[in-house]
């Protein structure tokens, strides 16, 4: 799920260079009045600056998680309280998988 806000802000930029023309469909608006005064040239070098400018914000993101991921714990840094799993989701009780297995 990581690009689905690129991919989201790239179907948005689409729909709204994209989504007047169904309105002339309904008799709402004149196909005329729809048509963007850019020209393609600019339509274009915006959408390529669009994606130059999320890509680097995704390459910083990523290399910044990246480097606190590299970093070693700090000397005096607690861990985990007690014996409580990180991951409850499946534990099964020894307790409960013990009897289980002396009842067969």
């Amino acid at each position: 799920m990581a690009p689905a806000g690129f991919v989201a802000v790239l179907a948005g930029w689409i729909t709204t260079e994209t989504g007047r023309q169904p309105f002339t469909v309904y008799g709402v608006l004149r196909t005329v009045d729809a048509a963007s005064p850019l020209a393609a040239p600019a339509v274009g070098s915006s959408l390529v600056a669009f994606v130059i400018v999320y890509f680097a914000v995704f390459a910083s993101g990523v290399i910044y998680i990246l480097r606190l991921m590299a970093e070693p714990p700090h000397p005096g840094e607690r861990g985990p309280a007690g014996d409580i799993p990180a991951r409850a989701a499946g534990i099964t009780p020894a307790a409960a998988v013990a009897a289980e297995g002396a009842a067969r």
